[in-house]
């Protein structure tokens, strides 16, 4: 594979102030550590552009709608403050890379380089003459306490604090540590590190409440007093005029040794250009793996795009080897912030370009299961969130691969895990304690859950619409692994039970014109009168982050029968139409993301064109049109400028009007699948033909098998729209 330098075209701002919550600092791709400054302000992502810079702590979420991390958090200072936030600093000459970010911190002239490995960071500090120099490393900070989501009842982050302070035989400084962090999205969770500083300390010790210490050089604390204390080391030193300083840290979710070996593993010397070189060609290796081409591919379009496939691989994170509990060897991917948004279009555009990265996922559920039994769809620093957004999105992540035949994985322990849950776990779950099976559940009794009913941990009809459409798809995708690797029974079973979704349609619920709704209903089967139009937010009852207009058409696997139920395609083109004018179906979010593809089933699939250019407005170059959600939207993105787009746990793709003269994936095996659009234009917008490796193609769908090994996609674009499936 040619490989040009595009990593010019990541725009490290793009999602930061917009509210796409993502990281304006560097990682490798898919990597465990995310460096990042965090400033006075910073919410989620724990950034926000004018603020003073706190200091840089090591690994972050990205587009994530409930920060996380923000731990060990370093400053560089003239003089030594150690007060929560007595050490800000107003941000100068800032320059952020994917491979390498830079600073001037203007209250002290210092300016601060950081480059990521996999599980540690270097950084490279250059500071001023001065006799009253230091280093910084605080124990408390983390993003959920800036930015006031700390679940705990004192709103305290940090706990079982643990510091050593040294110095080695080379005469460098050397802090190692650990601490338990609660609040954001998940559980509390451990983390461990290692630091190596390249100077010798003139003055070394920790500092406990604020107050430094410079005869200690060991810090316990159980407990902090407050949310406002601080804990942590330093090292004060005398630097001359630009005097450069190397600080490197592992980290390490398991022990500080484990830390310590990551750093010696990943940067054994103090060589910062090898590292941010090697960062910047592994990015390079992938962005190139969807380049897009051609003269009507504007220098907007290549910024959009290439940051796009950026935020498509900061999340999940590749940890094996790293988190507690599981043997050495075992394969396991983290920082899952919700399969709820990922198993729709990240995990298919890595089915393409990164399937190792798909069977390490399913080989990490499999481990998963033999541990716990059930397999959240959010699993955050080796911790499952019980609570679950929607259904038992693991099942269709593991369908998704298992039809498109990614390699590499024991099929039978993987339908294991989605039989598992088809047969005990369709109940919805909303408790922060852990699951309990309960094969005899409202789902499995009455076919949805009534809105009478209380999910566990929750008050009567949380999101049991929802719940049920979702689990509907998931007894699919569980009734597809069935065909082949369950019994008949199981097949019949799931299958049946994957039309769950036709007992919540209210034929006679109306919004305006339109007949005919998912709708509440109680255990007796009454319905419950809602407008299908409200928006009913997170966490609460019906539905999660959507309306009843929206969901209705969350019917992946039967959109036939979904046409019949809205009154056929004149009125379900219409409807459809309605909903995404009106942003009633809301591609702020992803249960949306499937919807204007569905114009494909009917005798207009042109109008997925008119939908999905005017959805692709809503991204722009300051960010994606809502939470980036771990690289959801932007793989949505990806696909729905490409020329294709997948039905995600089914083998099936949409064709949709390509944006680019020419697109080139390629593919693991070095094969190539290109996709062409001859006459496009600003004009030439619709499909008029279609060619499929070489022969005419009448029908808005492929599979997997005809593209697996290679393809090449023609599309013949004109100024009018046509139906190319006669």
């Amino acid at each position: 594979m040619h490989m040009n330098d595009l990593t010019g075209y990541v725009s490290m701002h793009w999602g930061v102030d917009n509210g796409g919550n993502t990281v304006i600092g560097p990682q490798r791709p898919n990597a465990s550590v995310n460096p990042s400054p965090d400033t006075a302000g910073g919410s989620h992502a724990g950034y926000l552009s004018g603020q003073p810079i706190r200091g840089f702590s090591q690994i972050h979420a990205s587009g994530t709608g409930y920060g996380k991390y923000g731990q060990f958090l370093l400053s560089p200072q003239i003089g030594l403050a150690t007060g929560l936030d007595a050490h800000d600093s107003p941000a100068a000459e800032e320059k952020a890379d994917c491979w390498r970010y830079s600073v001037l911190l203007s209250r002290y002239g210092i300016r601060c380089e950081v480059t990521p490995a996999e599980h540690s960071v270097i950084y490279r500090l250059t500071y001023p003459a001065s006799k009253e120099a230091s280093l910084l490393i605080d124990l408390a900070h983390s993003v959920p306490l800036l930015a006031n989501i700390v679940n705990t009842a004192d709103g305290i982050s940090a706990s079982q604090i643990r510091l050593q302070a040294d110095v080695d035989g080379e005469g460098h400084a050397v802090f190692s540590g650990s601490g338990v962090y609660a609040g954001g999205f998940g559980g509390a969770h451990g983390l461990h590190f290692h630091a190596v500083v390249s100077k010798r300390p003139a003055v070394l010790g920790v500092y406990d409440g604020d107050v430094p210490d410079p005869q200690r050089r060991t810090l316990q604390r159980d407990t902090l007093r407050s949310r406002t204390e601080s804990a942590g080391g330093f090292m004060c030193f005398e630097t001359a005029v630009d005097e450069t300083v190397y600080v490197k840290i592992g980290v390490s979710f398991t022990s500080p040794e484990k830390a310590a070996c990551w750093l010696a593993q990943e940067i054994p010397g103090w060589d910062f250009d090898a590292v941010a070189g090697i960062t910047r060609a592994l990015w390079n290796r992938e962005l190139n793996k969807i380049r897009i081409e051609g003269e009507h591919v504007s220098p907007d379009a290549l910024t959009l795009h290439y940051t796009a496939m950026y935020h498509a691989m900061c999340m999940p994170r590749d940890r094996s080897g790293d988190l507690p509990g599981f043997p050495e060897g075992t394969p396991m991917v983290d920082d899952h912030y919700a399969i709820w948004d990922t198993w729709r279009t990240l995990y298919p555009l890595y089915t393409l370009i990164k399937p190792e990265l798909v069977t390490a996922t399913v080989n990490s559920f499999i481990a998963r299961h033999r541990k716990t039994d059930y397999v959240r769809d959010t699993y955050v620093a080796g911790v499952d969130m019980h609570p679950q957004q929607g259904g038992d999105d693991v099942d269709n992540v593991i369908c998704d691969a298992f039809v498109k035949g990614v390699p590499g994985v024991d099929w039978q322990a993987a339908y294991a895990v989605v039989r598992n849950h088809a047969e005990r776990y369709r109940i919805g779950w909303y408790s922060y304690a852990a699951p309990k099976a309960d094969p005899e559940a409202p789902y499995y009794r009455l076919g949805y859950i009534p809105d009478d009913h209380c999910i566990p941990g929750a008050g009567e009809g949380a999101m049991a619409c929802s719940y049920t459409l979702e689990q509907a798809y998931n007894d699919f995708c569980a009734a597809t692994m069935a065909k082949e690797l369950g019994t008949p029974e199981e097949h019949e079973t799931f299958l049946r039970r994957s039309a769950n979704w036709q007992k919540l349609w209210n034929l006679d619920a109306r919004y305006g014109e339109f007949t005919g709704f998912i709708n509440p209903r109680r255990s007796d089967g009454a319905w419950v009168e809602i407008d299908p139009g409200q928006h009913w937010g997170s966490w609460v009852k019906h539905f999660y982050e959507a309306t009843a207009y929206n969901y209705s058409f969350f019917v992946p696997h039967d959109v036939p029968r979904l046409i019949e139920l809205c009154g056929g395609e004149d009125c379900f083109i219409r409807r459809l139409q309605h909903g995404i004018e009106t942003g009633l179906v809301d591609y702020g979010n992803e249960p949306a993301f499937l919807a204007s593809y569905l114009f494909a089933y009917t005798k207009k699939p042109w109008l997925v064109t008119d939908s999905i250019d005017k959805l692709r407005q809503l991204f722009s170059l300051a960010g994606p049109p809502g939470n980036d959600d771990s690289g959801a939207m932007s793989s949505w993105f990806i696909f729905s400028s490409a020329g294709f787009f997948p039905n995600a746990g089914q083998d099936v793709y949409f064709l949709t009007s390509p944006r680019y003269d020419r697109v080139v994936f390629t593919l693991p095996n070095g094969k190539e699948i290109v996709v062409l659009a001859h006459g496009l234009s600003k004009e030439n917008r619709y499909i008029q033909s279609v060619r499929l490796n070489g022969t005419p193609w009448h029908s808005a769908f492929f599979s997997h098998a005809e593209i697996r090994e290679g393809a090449l996609l023609e599309f013949v674009m004109g100024p009018t729209p046509r139906d190319y499936t006669q």
